[in-house]
């Protein structure tokens, strides 16, 4: 059988926080194919009404201390409560609410206006707050909430196949034994920008480049660098540093740079020592991103290029699905039952923080579609139902986080009011509870 998850690397008290779902005998089987927040998120949405929700995750073990840090943004937050309404005191526990944010020119002399506003506002504006969270910790609390033996690891997608009768079948490989093949109602891939399932459905190769780099980190907090609950952001000149307390004694660091701008700086990478002394020379004149790198040792500091996908939709802004093909008699879409979601679906860069927010929104409005779908025709008519309506919800995110991606290195002033203008259609989208 795949390996199952090891418990046993968190705390016992997560033991506790265990909540299997009730699942009857005729229950749907579904595959969610990645074990990161989306993937956990949407396997919880799709247990909780009833379908028997398995994740399949490539890593062998979900690692206490992966990723860096993230925002989770009132929409985010809404949607995760909807779906389970235990949640969110937990994430409030791993996490902190923003309390103050900062923004300044790249040399912290010009202090600029805040195009969010005060985010003590949040909670009776949106609903909710705007929380700081480490990603693995957030990880940690998402797969909590499943039954131990619905989180399969070392299991790699390799190839799914349409079955004629109805469903899919769903074939696995593993670097510690043999490979597997499943069959389900249907699949999910919430496997990331570079999703194996996504390759199969659109084939559309590697992700959108942004032309820029970001590298990340995570320090022990210190409040001469930034109050509790805050957030600092410094932009100008092709370069971004960013820093927000993410809880306990947390400090999440974040720089970016342009194409241009690394160009223009002279300065080439393989010509120092390594990639902690060259970021203290590229970013020798971003404030407060020296001490962050002077406190972070070399191998902590994680890199990539900053990417995103074009969004599935036609010249009319309507979502286009590829493998949403063929229809019933009486006209329902039905195509493969597969879908996306997260990354996987509408991957965006990270300049309106909602990449993995509107995952969460997407694993609410699946789970809402697939409700009552017992035929296989009516799974698929429900998958179909989700795409659209995610995908007409994000498009105009994902293409917006691209515009505020270029316009935060080249125009502050039209970066300050596009992000205001974009606030209330992000933030202000609220869940009714998926479940009575």
């Amino acid at each position: 059988p795949p390996l199952r998850i090891n418990i046993l690397m968190w705390s016992r008290v997560t033991l506790l926080l265990l909540q299997p779902a009730a699942i009857t005998a005729l229950s749907l089987r579904a595959a969610v194919i990645g074990g990161g927040l989306g993937g956990l998120t949407c396997c919880n949405a799709l247990r909780k009404i009833g379908i028997d929700a398995q994740i399949y995750e490539r890593a062998k073990q979900l690692s206490p201390q992966a990723g860096t840090g993230l925002t989770l943004w009132p929409n985010g937050l809404s949607a995760l409560e909807a779906i389970d309404d235990g949640i969110i005191p937990k994430i409030m526990q791993a996490g902190f609410a923003t309390q103050d944010i900062e923004v300044t020119s790249a040399d912290g002399q010009t202090k600029l206006p805040n195009p969010t506003g005060d985010p003590r506002r949040f909670p009776s504006e949106y609903g909710h707050p705007m929380i700081n969270i480490r990603w693995s910790k957030l990880q940690q609390v998402l797969a909590s909430r499943l039954p131990v033996d619905s989180i399969n690891l070392d299991c790699s997608l390799s190839s799914i196949e349409a079955k004629s009768g109805g469903g899919v079948s769903v074939n696995f490989h593993r670097q510690s034994s043999t490979p597997i093949s499943l069959d389900f109602d249907f699949i999910v891939g919430a496997d990331g920008i570079n999703s194996a399932l996504r390759q199969q459905l659109v084939g559309d190769g590697v992700p959108r480049d942004a032309g820029r780099t970001i590298w990340r980190s995570i320090i022990p907090f210190d409040d001469a660098l930034l109050t509790k609950g805050g957030c600092s952001m410094s932009a100008g000149a092709g370069k971004v540093g960013f820093l927000t307390h993410i809880g306990e004694n947390e400090l999440y660091w974040s720089a970016f740079a342009t194409d241009e701008a690394v160009e223009k700086s002279g300065l080439k990478k393989n010509e120092f020592a390594d990639v902690k002394e060259y970021l203290l020379a590229q970013f020798a004149d971003v404030y407060k991103l020296q001490p962050c790198l002077e406190r972070t040792p070399v191998d902590a500091i994680l890199e990539r290029r900053v990417s995103d996908r074009a969004p599935l939709i036609d010249d009319a802004g309507k979502a286009a699905i590829p493998w949403a093909n063929g229809a019933d008699e009486a006209g329902t879409p039905l195509g493969i039952p597969a879908t996306l979601l997260g990354d996987a679906f509408h991957a965006m860069i990270p300049s309106l923080g909602q990449g993995a927010n509107s995952s969460f929104e997407g694993a609410y409005r699946l789970a809402a579609a697939m409700r009552g779908a017992t035929t296989d025709a009516e799974v698929r008519a429900a998958l179909r139902e989700y795409e659209i309506a995610q995908m007409e919800r994000v498009h105009w995110i994902v293409e917006r986080s691209a515009a505020q991606g270029r316009t935060v290195y080249e125009d502050r002033d039209e970066f300050m009011r596009k992000q205001q203008e974009a606030q209330d259609d992000m933030w202000g989208v609220r869940f009714q509870p998926l479940v009575s």
